[in-house]
């Protein structure tokens, strides 16, 4: 069996494989989208969002979660989970079907109908492939799901791209997602080893059910706790605001998303072969843990220093708008990456109960919170957002605490020194970027500026951390020459 360091770096490679093909083209693709359709336009887009986060989480039920901690899953157990997501969905999919008119009503956006009913049955389309996708990731077979994506994307683009310039206006956004979520099932339904067969075990659904339900419910409150903040916004402010909101959330998790979308992956399904060794597990956790605060906190910061030139240099001056919504937003999420890596832990260990629990007080909270700040304006609601987040890192590490030997000092002397490094190495950026100079040139002289620095003060402080990834990458450029 590979050690953990092998299969990690194996995941990682292909991850960042199919995020570094994938990346530059979807950063062109959302340039030229945000360019030819306005922002009114992407906002009704985002409305139907809202719903489909919500029962995307109802419909899986925690189930995936729960086949890839099991180790010794049977072929009963995976056509059960198959099975039970396809007639969720199915269920989930007719109820919202039918209630499109509603939901246009409510917003008082005609096109919410039609845009929901394609919704609808897309989201059926797509709950015959999670079990297939759950199973690549519990073997850990990072390669194949990553070539799958990487071909069926670059596919579908062209055709969306045509249709933006052709004036279909929302419909073009959405027409990726049909194509791809058809060439997707299609290639994986050839290509995968597993088929289901009509099984459905009462033992194996009680059994994930019991493991699930919280993980479920914790889910679903995740989902209506983001998604409040869209229905808050589209209802109360206006289409467009909640276009420069998404615009904003999206470009401030760029780098984030490149970094969890290739860890998430990875690094659960290897935990969960560690739960069973504590001191392991908690040794790699840590590591995990220094490994994402070294890149994400230097790159959410990075933003928020640049923020106004990012956002003008990608989208043009009509989106500026939107740039103090990235500004704020940056500095919450920027910890969520760590907070989804204690939740991990929790679930690994056995403890969704944990974890539901968590959910409940955080997003209780955090809803009463943002109600309040609704009040005052959508800049008040990313502050909101904010709070929640670092409440929310917060508690999960007081709960970390309680089930393993991990203290409070651990926590922090793994986290805090990086967000140091990271503010102070983005101090000249924030001030270049107060000059009235051209995006380009802000853009240019705050992001060198900042990495300098930022890489100056690892030097110093000798950081053990960046050294291993610094070796790791010569090492594999080392190979590849020889």
């Amino acid at each position: 069996m590979a050690s953990v360091k092998e299969e990690t770096a194996r995941g990682i490679k292909w991850g960042l494989i199919q995020k570094c093909t994938m990346q530059p083209v979807q950063f062109l693709y959302g340039i030229i989208l945000a360019r030819l359709i306005s922002p009114s336009e992407m906002g009704i887009l985002g409305l139907t969002a809202i719903f489909f986060a919500i029962a995307g989480q109802l419909q899986q039920c925690g189930f995936g979660a729960a086949l890839i901690r099991k180790q010794n899953r049977t072929n009963e157990d995976i056509c059960t989970v198959f099975w039970f997501n396809v007639a969720m969905s199915l269920v989930l999919s007719t109820l919202l079907f039918f209630a499109a008119p509603w939901f246009a009503w409510f917003f008082d956006q005609p096109a919410l109908t039609n845009l929901t009913r394609v919704s609808a049955l897309l989201m059926l389309l797509n709950s015959t492939l999670s079990v297939h996708m759950t199973l690549y990731q519990a073997r850990r077979d990072f390669k194949t799901p990553a070539i799958v994506s990487i071909c069926t994307t670059l596919v579908a683009m062209p055709f969306t791209i045509w249709a933006a310039f052709s004036g279909w206006g929302y419909w073009a956004p959405m027409l990726q997602g049909i194509l791809t979520g058809i060439l997707t099932l299609i290639t994986i339904w050839i290509i995968s080893p597993w088929k289901p067969k009509f099984i459905f075990s009462k033992t194996s659904f009680k059994e994930f059910f019991r493991f699930g339900a919280n993980l479920a419910m914790t889910g679903i409150l995740t989902q209506f706790y983001h998604e409040i903040r869209a229905f808050i916004i589209g209802k109360f402010y206006s289409p467009a605001q909640l276009a420069y909101f998404s615009r904003a959330q999206h470009t401030c998790s760029m780098p984030l998303n490149l970094i969890t979308s290739t860890l998430n992956p990875v690094t659960y399904p290897i935990l969960a072969t560690l739960q069973h060794d504590h001191s392991k597990l908690i040794q790699v956790y840590r590591k995990y843990t220094r490994m994402i605060s070294l890149v994400v906190e230097w790159g959410m910061i990075t933003i928020a220093a640049n923020s106004a030139a990012l956002i003008v240099f990608l989208y043009g001056e009509t989106w500026s708008s939107a740039s103090i919504y990235a500004q704020i937003l940056c500095f919450g999420w920027m910890l969520n990456p760590l907070l989804g890596l204690n939740m991990n832990l929790c679930t690994i260990l056995g403890r969704t109960d944990l974890n539901l629990k968590f959910e409940i007080i955080l997003r209780v909270a955090s809803i009463a919170v943002m109600i309040w700040c609704a009040f005052f304006s959508v800049k008040a609601l990313c502050y909101a957002a904010v709070f929640s987040s670092l409440f929310g890192l917060s508690i999960s590490n007081l709960i970390i605490t309680r089930i393993s030997a991990l203290s409070i000092r651990h926590l922090l002397t793994d986290f805090l020194p990086y967000l140091s490094m990271a503010l102070l190495a983005n101090i000249p950026a924030y001030i270049i970027n107060q000059q009235p100079w051209s995006a380009f040139y802000r853009l240019a002289a705050g992001g060198i500026s900042s990495l300098t620095i930022y890489m100056l003060l690892l030097w110093i402080k000798q950081d053990s951390t960046s050294f291993e990834l610094y070796t790791f990458i010569k090492n594999k450029f080392s190979k590849k020459k020889t």
